[in-house]
């Protein structure tokens, strides 16, 4: 190192690195000095305030707020606590195991909020970046292994347990920070999916509760495009396993995520080797080669939804935080218009 370039270092480094270390000491007191108790009930508060105005409202609870090195934030103890869609059921209650997230500070000093997130729950991982301009927002998330069997919301909403990995990503971009006018592209994937738990899966049946083995539903697929809102279902399905399951559709979003509108339409066909499982399978879904009717049938409209390839069809309506699922009249199958479709008929067959 030449003696020029020491004597250069030699005036700068004080007049840089003074400001840079009471830069450093400044941000340290603050982030070990920070309120974080009025924090989190700011937080608490403001939630719950907006979740007031919608259909289904969500409580949120933070037991514990804390700093997460010197810009970010580490929450333990988070509680959503949702309205069942049965009045007779509990309320629904969505754990999260630990919730960080920090702020960039390059960001804030252009005027912007640049935030990462990264959520333990559910046995696996979700992560991301939200980001406001001021005249637009994004949020990117990605989903790492999570275990659906443990978000009790699906199984309550479904009617049995869903076992499986939820993987994929969402990526959106909202003009004028409305989700009413997001565009950007979904795709999620469940892995190794089952319907029931570990060893079975009980339905509901005109006749009563049945047991039945447990469906593979295999790898059950996802992906949409989002233009003006609208969030464009363009493949949803799943093969390979115990049931054939094809639909699309579209999700309308709202500015509260779990009022986002669903018209959705799916169809799902029994495979012969889980029709040929067992008595009751066969009672339920019909043996194959079998002209008698199936008991899943003996609903009318179940029989109607029928297709002529054997596929049952289904319609799913309400909101994402309260879906409306329900045999589809005269056989709806995905590729349709689901605009003039009635919705709220009473519960499916099975449930």
């Amino acid at each position: 190192m030449s003696e020029v370039f020491k004597d250069r270092l030699k005036r700068l480094a004080p007049k840089v690195g003074y400001p840079l270390f009471y830069l450093f000491a400044l941000v340290l007191f603050l982030s070990l000095t920070f309120p974080y108790d009025k924090l989190k009930e700011r937080i608490v508060t403001t939630f719950n305030a907006q979740q007031r105005a919608s259909s289904t409202p969500t409580e949120l609870q933070i037991e514990e707020l804390d700093s997460s090195w010197l810009l970010g934030i580490k929450a333990k103890g988070v509680k959503l606590t949702a309205p069942s869609s049965d009045p007779a059921k509990p309320s629904l209650e969505i754990k999260l195991d630990e919730v960080r997230g920090r702020i960039s500070l390059l960001g804030l000093l252009v005027g912007n909020k640049d935030v990462s997130f990264r959520i333990e729950a559910f046995g696996g991982l979700i992560k991301g970046t939200f980001e406001d301009t001021g005249k637009e927002r994004s949020v990117d998330v990605t989903f790492e292994d999570v275990d659906v069997s443990k978000v009790d919301a699906i199984a309550a909403n479904v009617g049995f347990p869903l076992d499986g990995k939820l993987g994929g990503t969402v990526k959106l971009q909202l003009p004028e920070g409305k989700a009413s006018k997001a565009i950007g592209p979904v795709n999620l994937e469940i892995k190794d999916m089952y319907a029931g738990n570990a060893t079975e899966l009980t339905v509901k049946t005109p006749l009563g509760p049945f047991t039945l083995p447990r469906l593979k539903v295999g790898s059950f697929v996802v992906t949409g495009e989002a233009k003006d809102g609208i969030i464009k279902l363009t493949k949803m399905g799943a093969s390979g396993g115990d049931v054939d399951v094809t639909g699309d559709g579209r999700v309308q979003l709202r500015e509260v995520a779990t009022d986002a509108h669903l018209e959705v339409a799916l169809k799902f066909k029994i495979n012969d080797s889980y029709r040929n499982k067992n008595d009751k399978t066969k009672m339920l879904f019909g043996s194959p080669g079998s002209k008698e009717k199936p008991m899943l049938e003996m609903d009318a409209r179940m029989a109607k939804s029928k297709t002529a390839d054997g596929f049952y069809g289904l319609t799913v309506g309400g909101t994402l935080g309260k879906p409306d699922v329900q045999p589809a009249a005269g056989g709806v199958v995905p590729g349709i218009n689901l605009s003039g479709s009635t919705f709220g008929r009473g519960p499916m067959v099975p449930k």
